[in-house]
């Protein structure tokens, strides 16, 4: 065997040797991957995975830090606790979610879970589990960052609380109607060391008819005072529980503390939702809410008391939550608040509703007046009207127009909201329907818009119709707002366009409207007496022969107007010294003369019914003359003269009148000066109205031309020349 010195060991000391250099190369490189360091002191932690050994490579791991407010929890005192949670690379990790948990459950995390905050921040409040736990714990906190499972603890010291209620008082006997008291708790066994939270609950306040405040009183000296406002409780309950409790404890005592319940001083009226209500069976809002408040001195509303309802009235079965002709008894709510509802009867009728506590009979109120409307449109207060009678619309697509309706009940009152009226036209085109929607003077009416389009009828008189379910007319002789059998009445039958607009159905050419009541006898009239100057229908109310009931009642209430499509081009009719040229321009030379037109009623229909043809009328120029009658009047004038004309339109059916707005100028040839004296602009009308130019000769002139433009409102011109001299065409000077 050979040996040598200081070089050579045994295989003992070999191996030694080589664990004490294996572990001082595992220490260098700082260990393996365990779950990290405990913390020196029980208020905070930090672990961080391990990265294992080597030379590295391997990512740097996410933390997690835990931190107490305080090491020492009592129930008093909770501590808070902060965890912070990061990324590798030191960054905030916000949205991990972080479970908490006790090791012995002395305390309790609440709560027991949070998500990180922006700043990577997770909370909880650390409080005692009871008033009787003591000693040492710890909370460990668990986070999962990415795939890493991350933990840290923290521990904490609890000191018990023993804290009993000695007495739970109250500063006065009973509670008042919105009175207060003082109450206040004293504990036994407090320390200036160990603060403890006293906390309140009271009945009354949690049926929201008292308050308390404060909610909670923190106390170290044994003594949590609190105030106590009452706010009606009295009419709910006899007493108000109320239990003092420590919190974090088992102590508890409990006061039962009487209130009295507030007198009532008065019952107010306070609504009436809505005001007017209408008949029962006409299809409006046929119930009203009224409301009265009952009141004790103070002003504030008393519940729970009785109170008796009655109408003043109960005429045509009206009734209260459904009873009629009794009193209903109904108790007021928190609010002191009574509700009852009424429903209209059959009747149009004022109504009040009386309320008087059961008890008190002589504290009574009587509600505003309530109103029960028809609520149905009434034929003779059922109006039309068009915003042009005269519009541009013979030869002009898209003139527009509109048709309103006023629409009344019997009683002249507004019909209610969303009442349905129906609209129909001879020709151009018309909404089918609008609904009344009263406007801020409370009027209530309804509006169709219009434009011209086909089809336009020959004579370029368009009748539109407007109409609705109502009711006949009638006239209350005895004034009790009902119809009584032998009262004169409207019998009114079926509605048709009356296409002639002269009153008379005609089964040909006048289209009848599918709202019929299916009725065929002859209709009533009240030949004689005022009854048949207020009920006779005229040709604004069309109504077809042999289709009445003979009886008052529901019916559809109609009303008719006449729109007129003028042509684009005016024709207007001079009158002559020649009766026979009545349409057309004298060519020649006239005396200079004031002339007046004076020409009979005409409308554009056959006033006898004895129409020839569908138009009622023959479409020659003949049957314009008798449309026009003349007069001439006075002495020549030398030095001028007027001249006068109708502003018609060149409809060759219809003396119409041009479109209203049509705007008339006129000039004269040298030495002949001119001024529109009168019809223009051109009025809403029916009929053609008359229009006056004067022209004068200046020093020199005998004779001349004047040039007379008619404009109408979409820009086309007539220009018409009328030959003006000082002398007659024989060449002597006008008488």
């Amino acid at each position: 065997m050979t040996t040598g010195t200081g070089v050579g060991f045994t295989k003992g000391a070999t191996r030694l040797a080589l664990t004490a250099t294996m572990l001082a190369a595992l220490v260098a490189c700082g260990g393996g991957g365990g779950d990290g360091g405990t913390p020196v002191n029980g208020g905070s932690g930090t672990t961080t995975p391990g990265t294992g050994g080597g030379s590295g490579g391997t990512p740097a791991q996410p933390t997690m830090a835990v931190a107490l407010s305080s090491t020492t929890v009592t129930a008093a005192a909770p501590a808070t606790a902060s965890v912070t949670v990061k990324d590798g690379s030191g960054a905030a990790v916000a949205g991990a979610v972080v479970n908490f948990a006790v090791a012995n459950n002395l305390g309790v995390p609440q709560p027991a879970s949070a998500l990180t905050d922006a700043n990577g921040v997770a909370k909880t409040t650390l409080v005692p589990a009871s008033g009787t736990s003591s000693g040492a714990d710890s909370l460990t906190a668990t986070a999962v960052v990415g795939s890493t499972t991350l933990t840290a603890t923290a521990g904490f010291q609890l000191t018990a609380t023993d804290v009993t209620i000695s007495s739970f008082t109250s500063d006065v006997t009973s509670l008042g109607p919105y009175g207060q008291a003082g109450l206040t708790v004293t504990l036994a066994g407090t320390t200036p060391a160990a603060p403890v939270t006293v906390s309140l609950s009271s009945s009354c306040v949690t049926g929201n008819h008292a308050t308390l405040t404060p909610a909670t009183v923190t106390t170290s000296t044994g003594t949590a005072t609190f105030t106590l406002r009452d706010n009606g409780c009295g009419s709910f309950q006899a007493a108000d529980s109320l239990r003092a409790t420590v919190s974090g404890s088992a102590a508890t005592r409990d006061l039962s503390l009487p209130v009295v319940a507030p007198t009532v001083a008065s019952v107010t009226f306070s609504s009436a939702s809505p005001s007017v209500i209408y008949l029962k069976g006409s299809g409006a809002v046929e119930n009203s809410n009224v409301t009265f408040k009952i009141v004790d001195a103070n002003g504030n509303g008393v519940p729970n008391q009785s109170v008796n309802l009655e109408a003043t009235t109960w005429a045509g079965g009206l009734t209260l939550e459904g009873e009629s002709n009794k009193a209903i008894t109904r108790v007021s709510d928190a609010n002191g608040d009574v509700i009852v509802r009424i429903n209209s009867g059959t009747v149009p009728t004022p109504v009040r509703v009386k309320a008087a506590l059961v008890s008190k009979p002589e504290v009574q109120a009587v509600s505003s007046l309530l109103s029960i409307a028809v609520g149905l449109p009434s034929q003779l207060n059922f109006s039309l009207a068009q915003g042009t009678i005269n519009i541009e619309g013979l030869d002009a697509e898209g003139t527009p127009n509109t048709y309103t309706v006023t629409v009344s009940d019997r009683m002249g009152n507004p019909v209610p909201d969303g009442t349905a009226i129906n609209y129909v036209a001879e020709g151009g085109q018309v909404n089918a329907t609008a609904t009344t929607l009263k406007n801020t003077n409370g009027i209530a009416t309804a509006t169709a818009n219009f434009v011209t389009s086909e089809p336009r009828p020959a004579d370029g008189r368009v009748t539109v119709t407007a109409y609705a379910l109502g009711e006949e007319s009638f006239i209350d002789q005895n004034g009790n707002n009902v119809y009584d059998s032998g009262e004169p009445y409207q019998d009114l039958g079926d509605i048709f366009v009356d296409r002639l607009f002269n009153g008379f159905y005609n089964q040909d050419v006048d289209q009848l409207i599918p709202a019929s009541l299916g009725s065929t006898l002859a209709c009533v009239d009240w030949a004689s007496g005022s009854a048949a100057a207020l009920l006779k229908p005229d040709r604004s109310i069309p109504s077809k022969p042999s289709s009445c009931d003979q009886a008052w009642g529901r019916a559809y209430v109609r009303r008719s107007v006449v729109t007129v499509f003028s042509t684009s081009s005016a024709n207007p009719v001079f009158p002559s010294l020649n009766p026979t040229s009545v349409r057309s321009v004298t060519n020649g030379p006239a005396c200079a003369r004031r002339e007046l037109i004076d020409f009979a009623f005409f409308n554009g229909v056959d006033e006898t019914n004895a129409a020839t043809n569908w138009l009622g009328y023959s479409p020659d120029a003949s049957s314009r003359k008798n449309l026009v009658r003349y007069l001439t009047v006075g002495s020549g004038v030398h030095f001028g003269g007027n001249l006068t004309f109708l502003v018609s339109d060149a409809n060759p059916v219809a003396l119409n009148p041009v479109a209203a707005g049509s705007v008339i100028t006129a000039s004269g040839s040298d030495g002949i000066t001119t001024e529109v004296l009168g019809g223009s602009p051109v009025p809403n009308t029916l009929e053609p109205k008359a229009a006056t130019v004067s022209y004068k000769f200046a020093s020199g002139t005998s004779s001349g031309r004047v040039t007379i433009n008619i404009t109408s409102p979409k820009g086309t011109t007539t220009t018409i020349n009328q030959a003006v001299s000082a002398t007659d065409p024989g060449g002597s000077a006008c008488p």
